[in-house]
């Protein structure tokens, strides 16, 4: 049980860290998260979640193979 919990989570950081190199690689702003300045009315950042979802399914089927 532990193994699979340990596998599921290494794929996790490993694909989603790898779509953000890609996506800060290539200027692919799909992939980027980035933040930005603080303004009078707040604080604005901005990015994409779709790495982190691509990671969580990924780390789903990974972690049910293994």
């Amino acid at each position: 049980m532990i193994k699979t919990v340990f596998v599921g989570l290494i794929s996790f950081i490993s694909v989603s860290s790898l779509l953000l190199l890609i996506g800060y690689l290539f200027d692919f702003k799909l992939f980027m998260y980035s933040f930005y300045k603080e303004t009078s009315t707040g604080f604005e950042a901005g990015g994409s979640v779709v790495p982190f979802i691509i990671g969580i399914i990924c780390s789903y089927f990974i972690g049910n193979y293994y």
